[in-house]
């Protein structure tokens, strides 16, 4: 109540100053005027200080008549006091007149300061509210050292849910007081690096346009909770705004294997056919595990397979992000369909849809082009070129020293993004035949890459039509 009082005082003060200061910088044009000035001042005064009466009309005429009975006792000794107490009068009328234009002036700049108060507690307003829906409020879900062991607890919309052990959760506070810096953002989503006053760093993905509901939610989020793989990144925890539904990860220094790309075709960073191949066989395995969960479970498709959400850890070893988005947008309007170059023609979420995106990365690996940066059309540049038998101008100058043992992965690469999804193969055939490549790469010596270098005619290698045997195909 206390504060309230003071509010009031103050714009009161506010106002009365308002019109004394027009009153005072008012065109003075003679005498009376500068006494209408006067009788503004002595109002403002007065009324200054008889805030508590919060009676305009009687302070100002008390000061009015002050005014103007000090004025007639000057005026009594001369001669002409009729005559200027009509002009008097006529002063008094002049500044009368006045008042609805002082009081509108300062009606103005009171709704100013108002709208002012009231935009600085918006911007305020909408930084909570920022931090709020970024950081979802206390866990409140149990420890999981087996997942299978999880315990149905009663869950609340506003609740913040682990799949981590108890010392590694984190409450509220420690979020509002966290460090948050934006990482990227685009229509589905937005991703943040937060780091905890422990030293802690985590990524957190705020999705947007999600129809469906908490229940639905919470329980995809339990799926994707359950992974456990070497090549899968790990949910942390999840929570559930009416804005935005959140993901935590644990914050990954080495970045994505778009960035790796880029550093490497920006000549900053080396990227051996080795380390492509082991980053190929990763990203295959992580998919294998998705989609080899038992008979019993409902396999939740990816959906979104692409060089920025192929994250790498400290051994820059390949880890699978943002698994199980796909279920959480709305399959009318999901802006993970787009046209980003990763997409299957046919638009779906499986498998084989998949397979294809999984394709495309491998030829990026191969070529050294980047989709999501060029637009490029790679699956059809590539078979463009094999078709004009210029495959060994396919691979970029790092891999074209060893091309030789890079054609069965372009092989199946150009597989993978057959147009129609039945002529493509599972992810458990591309891994088998990815393996196989892996180990005739193990028995690689400097003298067969020589001969390759010596040897440009072996580059023209026939690739396509060229049938593919697969476990598939074979029965």
């Amino acid at each position: 109540m206390k504060q309230k009082k003071s509010n009031s005082d103050d714009i009161l003060s506010l106002l009365l100053m308002c019109i004394a200061a027009f009153a005072i910088f008012v065109k003075v044009s003679n005498a009376d005027e500068l006494l209408e000035s006067k009788n503004v001042i002595t109002f403002s005064t007065a009324a200054l200080d008889n805030r508590k009466a919060l009676n305009i009309e009687k302070v100002y005429r008390r000061a009015l008549l002050q005014n103007i009975g000090n004025r007639e006792a000057v005026d009594a000794s001369s001669p002409d006091n009729n005559s200027a107490h009509q002009d008097q009068r006529t002063s008094n009328w002049k500044f009368i007149k006045r008042i609805p234009i002082v009081l509108g002036l300062a009606f103005f700049f009171l709704l100013a300061y108002i709208g002012n108060r009231k935009a600085v507690q918006t911007t305020k307003d909408k930084e909570i509210l920022k931090i709020l829906t970024q950081s979802p409020p206390p866990p409140s879900f149990p420890p999981m050292k087996d997942v299978e062991e999880v315990k149905q607890v009663e869950e609340k919309p506003t609740d913040l849910n682990f799949f981590v052990e108890e010392e590694e959760r984190f409450k509220m506070s420690d979020l509002l007081e966290a460090q948050a810096n934006l990482q990227g953002h685009g229509l589905c989503s937005s991703l943040y690096k937060v780091t905890l006053k422990n030293n802690a760093i985590l990524a957190v993905k705020r999705l947007k346009q999600s129809p469906v509901s908490f229940d639905e939610y919470s329980a995809i989020m339990r799926k994707i909770g359950k992974l456990r793989h070497p090549n899968i990144l790990p949910l942390v925890g999840y929570g559930f705004t009416v804005e935005a539904r959140l993901l935590i990860y644990k914050f990954q220094h080495k970045g994505s294997l778009l960035a790796l790309l880029e550093r490497y075709t920006e000549g900053k960073k080396d990227f051996p056919w080795t380390s492509r191949l082991s980053i190929a066989v990763g990203i295959a395995r992580g998919l294998n595990y998705i989609y080899q969960r038992g008979e019993d479970e409902q396999v939740i498709p990816h959906g979104n397979i692409k060089l920025s959400n192929i994250l790498l850890d400290d051994d820059e070893m390949p880890l699978i992000s943002e698994h199980g988005c796909s279920k959480l947008m709305d399959p009318k309007k999901s802006c993970l369909l787009n046209a980003n170059g990763h997409t299957a023609p046919e638009k779906t979420f499986s498998e084989q849809s998949d397979v294809f995106s999984f394709g495309v990365i491998l030829l990026e690996l191969l070529t050294g082009k980047i989709v999501e940066k060029s637009g490029l059309d790679l699956p059809k540049w590539v078979r463009a070129m094999v078709r004009e038998e210029w495959t060994g101008e396919v691979f970029d100058k790092e891999i074209a020293k060893i091309a030789k043992h890079a054609f069965p992965l372009l092989n199946i690469s150009l597989k993978c993004v057959a147009h129609l999804p039945q002529d493509r193969p599972t992810i458990a055939e591309v891994l088998e035949k990815i393996e196989e490549v892996a180990n005739v790469h193990d028995d690689l010596s400097p003298a067969s890459t020589t001969s390759i270098e010596s040897n440009p005619s072996c580059l023209l290698h026939s690739v396509v039509p060229e049938e593919w045997e697969t476990p598939r195909s074979i029965q």
